[in-house]
């Protein structure tokens, strides 16, 4: 597989190649534990995601993702990194200027503040098992005590949130997944049966999904088993390929 590694502010980011492009970019947020580093990257050692950006980039389209300072949970610099990121394979790729976005887990806190500043920039989304909001993540994470120190450090490093802060988090939140519902952009969730860390989202998607079919938002959700993971990529590239009419 043809692909690229180049730092950003310091943070690897790769580039991965099609044979046969089709004119069309994709843009992964990953999760907190998605490194790029100077040799590789998790979607490029991680056996079936390596196998959606071999699909992705067999139907034509470039993929590409930079390490976003790691564990960031969507912290304004990740999100500024990420605009950057954009405006440089623009700029350096032969590309259409609106891009589809992937995102998984955390990545999608990143897409949840990225969208403000890039919504002309962007056909639609994909969210794979996503954390949508925050606070539940945080309230969650308190029943297991190991995760819970683990995330608590992680927000201090990345987002400057101190755990005797997290209560005016709470309160300042609100419901603050409701920024999904009224995004106009096409919004597609696959969510994996078998992941755990973000089960407390669940009733957060499906209040999403409820509200955009009943505004009449372009949204699709569908569940993922374990054994079907590997065919993923082809979704993907066809979910993709329907929103892209319009150039």
């Amino acid at each position: 597989m043809n692909q690229r590694l180049f730092q950003l502010d310091r943070e690897w980011c790769m580039i991965h190649y099609p044979e046969r492009p089709n004119g069309f970019a994709v843009m992964i947020l990953g999760d907190h534990h998605h490194y790029v580093d100077e040799r590789t990257s998790f979607w490029d050692q991680h056996e079936a995601r390596k196998k959606w950006i071999k699909d992705l980039t067999g139907k034509g389209y470039i993929v590409y993702y930079s390490n976003l300072y790691g564990a960031n949970w969507g912290s304004e610099q990740a999100v500024a990194l990420a605009c950057r990121l954009y405006q440089y394979v623009k700029r350096t790729e032969i590309i259409n200027s609106k891009i589809h976005i992937l995102t998984e887990g955390m990545g999608a806190l990143i897409f949840k503040e990225l969208y403000p500043k890039m919504e002309n920039d962007i056909r639609g989304v994909v969210m794979l098992t996503p954390c949508l909001s925050l606070s539940e993540l945080i309230r969650q994470e308190k029943e297991q005590k190991f995760f819970y120190k683990k995330l608590v450090r992680e927000l201090d490093q990345s987002r400057g949130v101190k755990e005797e802060d997290y209560e005016h988090v709470f309160q300042r939140a609100g419901k603050d997944h409701d920024v999904f519902k009224d995004i106009p952009i096409p919004l597609y969730i696959a969510q994996s049966y078998n992941v755990n860390r973000y089960k407390n989202q669940f009733p957060l998607i499906k209040d999403i999904y409820k509200h955009r079919l009943e505004k009449g938002f372009s949204t699709d959700l569908f569940y993922v088993l374990p054994e079907k993971r590997y065919t993923l990529g082809l979704k993907f590239a066809s979910y993709f390929s329907l929103h892209e009419k319009e150039l």
